[in-house]
């Protein structure tokens, strides 16, 4: 009886880890250029289902006053402020201007994102979320993947 206990619960143990190991989360990077602006966006995943999305814009157009530039993006983003699940932010990095956008979709308040963003045109989260939808957006958006 007892090698039957110890079998079950080795074979249990190697079920768990495959499974543990095989589940993580993934990362796509899509790049774009346009408008003397760089856009990186990395896309957090698990199979076909988008967590986060983080788009760091780098604004490369030589700003005589990057402190009046940076607060002219900050009180545009202050029209439509944050809220749960997707945020921005401006800074001043290396001489120039990053904004960040990042859509967390496992704490997204759809209903606000869907009538102040709302790429897809999706009428659910589980739709707007979708790796494919994604992918499709930032494609047509002329963004392209970095292997």
């Amino acid at each position: 009886m007892k090698k039957i206990v110890t079998l079950c619960t080795l074979l249990l143990s190697f079920v768990l880890i495959l499974t543990a190991c095989d589940g993580g989360e993934k990362t796509k990077v899509y790049t774009a250029t346009s408008n003397n602006q760089e856009h990186v966006s990395t896309i957090y995943y698990k199979g076909d289902t988008v967590n986060k999305v983080i788009t760091v814009s780098t604004l490369n157009n030589n700003v005589s006053n990057l402190d009046s530039a940076l607060e002219i993006a900050k009180k545009a983003f202050l029209k439509k402020p944050n809220f749960d699940g997707y945020t921005r932010s401006a800074e001043i990095k290396d001489g120039k201007i990053v904004l960040t956008t990042e859509t967390d979709y496992n704490k997204l308040d759809f209903e606000t994102y869907r009538g102040r963003i709302h790429l897809s045109g999706s009428a659910t989260l589980e739709n707007e979320r979708k790796l494919s939808n994604i992918e499709n957006n930032l494609k047509k958006e002329g963004a392209t993947e970095k292997k």
